[in-house]
């Protein structure tokens, strides 16, 4: 049996095993397939006590993400972090998977600094971007206050989802405000329009970050409980490595820390590569190895 030096000190080699549970546990991650889902809006989320898809501390790039009155879409109202007790919603803002901390009730903690708190119920999200084609016809309504101002031919819009006739937006610009908007379906074409918005592609869905991302959670996982068993068996502390997201990547970017795992573990890693690449099957997005770094990226 082959032993190898692994910061620190010696012990057996671990790579193989790891290659193996890359691949088999690819097969048994499954998208989420829900075409309706329930949405809080709040108005002051930043009091949220929230942590990133892998259940981290927010990065101040992902604290912007959740702007006040951001549609949060719930993906699993009575979740638990990785301890098995801390109760959370799951939540997707704009492709970004969150983790809310709440209470035993589904409550969420910290509310009593959130504002304004409302939820819709089963909603098709649109997740689109339209523009207006002509001034002065459509409407904008502010969610925060209630104004309305009316939208100017070239301004965009992303829509969410549609409630009692109207449509939920982020109306774009230098200050983006979320509101209401009425946008007859028999006016497409002369007072609005749906365009394609390159900030959101929408080859790369919020179903398939999610995927992703519970890819590379299971690998952090499985690493973890490697590393506990070595360090059991050697009486060592050694950290495992850890895969994460570059909050400051263009796109999505995962970066396995400390680097020099790539060199311990390079058939894992490759395996992972491989896996990720075939969640993009039929997109127009690669999986490239760049160093410790897997770039989700358009071809």
């Amino acid at each position: 049996m082959t032993e190898r030096y692994c910061w620190g000190g010696l012990w057996r080699r671990p790579s193989t095993f790891l290659v193996w549970a890359a691949f088999l546990s690819a097969f048994f991650i499954t998208p989420v397939v829900s075409q309706t889902f329930d949405v809080v809006i709040i108005e002051e989320p930043h009091h949220l006590i929230a942590y990133d898809a892998f259940q981290q501390s927010l990065a101040s790039s992902q604290l912007a993400v959740l702007r006040p009155f951001v549609p949060m879409k719930i993906l699993k109202a009575h979740d638990v972090l990785g301890d098995g007790l801390t109760n959370c919603i799951k939540v997707d803002v704009d492709g970004n998977i969150f983790f809310l901390l709440s209470d035993d009730s589904g409550r969420l903690v910290g509310g009593n600094k959130l504002g304004t708190v409302k939820t819709y119920e089963r909603k098709v999200f649109l997740q689109d971007t339209i523009t207006i084609l002509v001034s002065r016809k459509i409407i904008f309504k502010s969610f925060a206050d209630g104004s309305q101002s009316s939208l100017a031919a070239g301004e965009r819009c992303v829509r969410y989802f549609e409630n009692a006739g109207s449509v939920y937006v982020k109306r774009l610009g230098k200050d983006p405000a979320f509101g209401w908007i009425r946008v007859p379906g028999a006016e497409e074409g002369s007072w609005w329009k749906i365009v394609r918005t390159a900030s959101v592609p929408l080859e790369l869905s919020s179903a398939l970050r999610e995927r992703m991302n519970g890819r590379i959670l299971q690998v952090n996982q499985t690493l973890a409980q490697i590393y506990a068993v070595l360090n059991r068996e050697s009486g060592k502390r050694l950290k495992a490595p850890q895969w994460y997201v570059d909050p400051h990547a263009e796109s999505l970017s995962f970066v396995l820390l400390p680097e020099s795992a790539l060199n311990v573990y390079p058939q894992s890693v490759e395996a992972l590569k491989t896996s990720l690449q075939t969640y993009l099957l039929g997109t127009s997005y690669n999986a490239f190895m760049t160093g410790n770094k897997i770039d989700i990226k358009s071809r």
